[in-house]
């Protein structure tokens, strides 16, 4: 009986030892880094445009923030969008179509407008009885 109970006690003792080692260290952290996170400060490093509406001579503002998609940015607009155009205070997406156009749209993914590059701005095409042109704010 007294050589089980003595190399138990010693088998014991070793196992409590180095577990007692092990509590010091820190805790096994993932490193990956998720991408579905957004960080910290990026719409304030975003661009902003001037959006003005020719005929009723209305204002507003646009921030496009950062990435969605390869295509995609998130679009934020300041101040009376709605004046500007019916539905530009929803616009929540910029996309580039790869034709040279931009889409604005809102949260569920309807076109709000279709602008093209053209002189250093933004004209919209579609729809066509809207004059608005979207400028770079600097």
């Amino acid at each position: 009986m007294r050589k089980v109970i003595i190399p138990s006690i010693g088998a014991l003792a070793l196992v409590a030892g180095l577990w007692s080692l092990d509590a010091d260290s820190a805790p096994d952290v993932d490193p990956v880094v998720s991408g579905s996170i957004p960080k910290i400060g990026r719409a304030e490093n975003g661009v902003g445009f001037s959006v003005s509406n020719i005929e009723t001579k209305a204002q507003c503002s646009l921030t496009r923030g950062e990435k969605l998609t390869h295509r995609s940015m998130r679009l934020t607009p300041e101040g009376p969008c709605e004046d500007v155009w019916p539905g530009l205070s929803h616009a929540a997406n910029w996309t580039e179509t790869g034709d040279g156009t931009v889409v604005v749209s809102g949260v569920t993914g309807d076109a709000i407008l279709t602008l093209a590059e053209t002189d250093g701005l933004y004209e919209v095409i579609d729809p066509s009885n809207a004059v608005i042109t979207m400028q770079a704010a600097h």
